[in-house]
């Protein structure tokens, strides 16, 4: 990439844990190093981070806990922080800055707070401060989730106006279906239909 674009980076808990009950930090060095580079040519960068929920577990010695909406809000809670702080860290390593921003779906669908958040998410690149962005899952419950990090980050890359946005996964790629839920899910090896229509809308 010669010319400077804004891009997204999703990061799943899958990725962030090698698939382990912890986060991966090896693993996570190595993606901010990358994006430090990216950072460096030029390039504006979003960060969509999952991974509060295992930082919470591991950060409180992985507690038996009820599987509840509450419990999960509070590992979500105690481990914001901890996540956060390590980005914070890593990215502090190439003296480069990150802001925080924890969106629910009512920040969406909200006229008003939808540009707030799109304010600041653009105040936050015009600066050359990381935005790294997660879903406020201590306070969101169904009804308010987005749905998953899949979402949030397309609808990041809405608000960054963003050139790319890069899913990282350890899946082998798209699907009919949550492959992870539905085992009748499929595998589309040539996505011609999407990129047409894509190609549409431009």
């Amino acid at each position: 990439m010669s010319d400077s674009q804004t891009l997204v980076v999703k990061l799943g808990t899958s990725v962030l844990t090698g698939g382990s009950r912890r986060l991966n930090r090896a693993h996570i060095v190595e993606l901010v190093r990358q994006c430090a580079q990216l950072h460096a040519a030029g390039h504006r960068i979003v960060i969509v981070t999952s991974g509060a929920i295992a930082a919470g577990r591991e950060h409180l010695g992985y507690p038996e806990l009820p599987a509840t909406i509450a419990s999960k809000q509070l590992l979500a809670a105690v481990g914001q922080s901890r996540l956060i702080q390590l980005w914070e860290q890593l990215f502090s390593i190439y003296g480069i800055h990150v802001g925080q921003m924890l969106l629910t779906r009512a920040d969406m669908e909200d006229r008003e707070r939808f540009l707030n958040a799109r304010d600041t998410l653009r105040a936050l690149l015009d600066n050359n401060i990381v935005p790294v962005i997660n879903e406020n899952d201590a306070v969101a419950t169904a009804e308010i989730k987005v749905g998953d990090n899949d979402n949030l980050s397309a609808l990041a890359a809405i608000l960054a106006g963003a050139d790319k946005l890069l899913l990282l996964t350890d899946q082998k790629g798209l699907y009919t279906a949550d492959p992870r839920s539905n085992p009748q899910a499929e595998l589309i090896k040539d996505v011609t239909a999407l990129m047409t229509h894509c190609a549409r809308c431009r």
